[in-house]
């Protein structure tokens, strides 16, 4: 027979779950733009100079030389 352990167990403290972190919420305002649109919707740059002569050169000219 064995003898007797002379320690005893300590007995274990309950876990306790930590609350959550509060996350902080960032919301954010979309506005409207139109300035997107505007600027797809300008075709100015076809009637420049610089890009009718450029065009010219590449051969996508209606003209004819």
């Amino acid at each position: 027979m064995t003898p007797v352990w002379p320690f005893g167990k300590k007995a274990a403290e309950a876990r306790q779950a930590k609350p959550p972190k509060a996350r902080k919420v960032v919301e954010y305002e979309r506005k409207a733009d139109d300035s997107s649109m505007k600027t797809m919707t300008n075709r100015s740059h076809l009637d420049d100079k610089g890009f009718k002569d450029a065009m010219a050169l590449l051969g996508d000219s209606p003209k004819k030389k």
